[in-house]
């Protein structure tokens, strides 16, 4: 194993159906907060089905900034989907790879024009 001091951080917490709902509710004012892929505030990320919301911290921090990062997630949170549960105990931390997400190849290969011809 190796430290990799390039990586960045996620604390997020799922998006459920609750969230979902508050999220699709915020005013134009909050959505700022979220809706932009590249926010400093806090970005919605995937990992397969789930969704996930929260903030990316470059590798490396201290200790003492956990608390502090948690608190602001879950402060901006509230202000944006007061209707949702932001409980901090339900908060994780990812590491995040920048690279692009790639969809899923099809395993079945392209009909050629020859195959529809016959």
């Amino acid at each position: 194993m190796r430290i990799d001091p390039v990586r960045r951080l996620f604390f997020a917490l799922k998006i459920d159906s609750k969230m979902r709902e508050a999220l699709a509710q915020a005013t134009p004012g909050d959505r700022h907060y979220f809706d932009d892929p590249n926010s400093p505030y806090l970005r919605v990320l995937s990992n397969g089905e789930e969704q996930w919301i929260g903030k990316l911290v470059d590798g490396g921090i201290a200790p003492s900034e956990v608390d502090d990062i948690q608190r602001n997630v879950i402060s901006i949170l509230n202000r944006i989907a007061p209707g949702a549960r932001h409980s901090p105990s339900l908060m994780r931390i990812f590491c995040v790879d920048d690279a692009p997400a790639v969809p899923p190849r099809d395993p079945t290969p392209p009909k050629s024009d020859d195959q529809d011809r016959w």
